[in-house]
């Protein structure tokens, strides 16, 4: 039981503070002395830093923080945990201790944990994030579009109940986190990238 309890607290740790790391405020302060956060719309996530610094350094924010919740489930899966811990990452990157526990919206580093657990619903946030962006250009609501399926995904790709609760619990988080966009959009104002 003791074991038990601790290799789920080590787990739960070490993907949350493997989220934690601030790649998209660490990119532009490093190579640009640039903090993202007092920029553009001041969050530090991959949009922010493509909006602020250019898409190159954009791209290497959203590798990076992918990168993070492919890592997370990657290594709770090999510490023998359970895996649906891994999702913690996203929580470490959208209140990120080193920040006051606030940080970035969490759709980079949810897809990284999406496409390791199931790298076709991966693909299909990927369709549906491209296919919103192309039409109307806001990343806002193309991450609110593909994070929505992820559960639809995930039920027909036959994930057992506690990945699909999961899911719909990562879907409310990610809408909380875009609470100001979702009011913009619902206003007509929201930014375009």
């Amino acid at each position: 039981m003791t074991s038990t309890l601790l290799l789920l607290s080590a787990s739960a740790l070490a993907s949350y503070f493997i989220g934690a790391i601030p790649f998209s405020y660490l990119i532009p302060k490093l190579f640009l002395d640039t903090d993202v956060r007092q920029h553009g719309s001041g969050n530090p996530g991959a949009s922010n830093v493509s909006r602020v610094c250019g898409k190159g350094y954009g791209i290497a924010a959203l590798f990076l923080d992918v990168a993070k919740g492919v890592f997370a489930l990657y290594l709770v899966q090999q510490m023998g945990g359970v895996i649906a811990l891994g999702f913690l990452a996203i929580l470490g990157h959208i209140a990120n201790p080193f920040f006051g526990f606030s940080g970035g919206k969490g759709v980079a580093t949810s897809l990284g944990a999406i496409s390791y657990l199931s790298p076709l619903a991966g693909l299909v946030f990927v369709a549906v994030w491209a296919a919103v962006f192309l039409i109307w250009n806001i990343a806002g609501l193309s991450s609110l579009s593909a994070i929505t399926v992820v559960p639809v995904s995930l039920y027909f790709l036959g994930e057992p109940s506690m990945i699909l609760g999961t899911s719909v619990g990562l879907v409310f988080l990610i809408y909380f986190t875009h609470r100001g966009n979702i009011s913009r959009l619902l206003k007509g104002e929201e930014r375009t990238v």
